[in-house]
């Protein structure tokens, strides 16, 4: 911390809170215990998880396999580190495409205090929330909804596809659906200030992300 780096970890993409198979929820609930004292060992914000899949018949129930199982892993957790939900394209299930769903789990879970969120740009655009301009309904709800002051990390991706298409496909920043205008006002946005920003994107043709880095670093002196 002391050279202003700031570490934010990511649990593995098979974990799904909304799993329905008790062997496979008690076996989530580990692993995500196991995620948080290596992340808190390392000094790191937290992990993030994706929101949850269920394609039973009762999507309820889905919702409370999340709640479940997220107080599960908060009753035995004690340290700093935090479960950072991120929100989801769509491609897979509806859930956790929008900002209502994200703050109802936190608000109906025993320990909410535990729980911030990690938003994703590219995934923000393809479940149709945002249409990549500047400004939006989307920001306005997210304030309403006190979304903002609990978004710990950003996922910095432009988008493979259009908006609304439900297909989480990163595009590297400005080349993509997304397009320069719109991330750059996502980056510049003075309630992000101070929040880790990670790039999930291709590489450059080079085979690095120099030229999005240096983008990134244009556009943060605007800030």
């Amino acid at each position: 911390m002391e050279s202003g780096t700031v570490s934010v970890a990511h649990t593995p993409y098979p974990t799904n809170l909304a799993a329905d198979d008790e062997r496979q929820r008690e076996r989530t609930v580990l692993s995500l215990l196991n995620d948080l004292d290596i992340a808190d060992s390392c000094g790191s914000v937290g992990i993030v998880v994706h929101f949850g899949i269920y394609k039973g018949a009762d999507p309820l129930q889905g919702y409370r396999n999340i709640i479940e199982c997220i107080d599960r892993v908060t009753s035995r957790w004690t340290g700093r580190a935090k479960l950072l939900l991120e929100n989801q394209a769509g491609d897979h299930a509806f859930m956790g495409t929008t900002f209502e769903e994200l703050a109802r789990i936190r608000e109906l879970c025993r320990n909410p205090e535990q729980i911030g969120y990690c938003l994703d740009s590219c995934h923000l655009f393809a479940s149709g929330m945002w249409n990549g301009e500047p400004d939006g309904e989307w920001a306005e709800k997210a304030d309403k909804l006190g979304i903002w002051r609990l978004i710990e990390a950003v996922h910095m991706n432009d988008s493979a596809y259009p908006g609304g298409s439900r297909r989480d496909r990163h595009a590297p920043l400005g080349k993509g659906h997304i397009g320069e205008a719109g991330l750059r006002w996502l980056f510049t946005l003075p309630v992000l200030r101070g929040v880790p920003f990670i790039l999930e994107t291709p590489p450059d043709a080079d085979g690095t992300h120099r030229s999005q880095l240096a983008l990134l670093a244009q556009w943060g002196g605007e800030r």
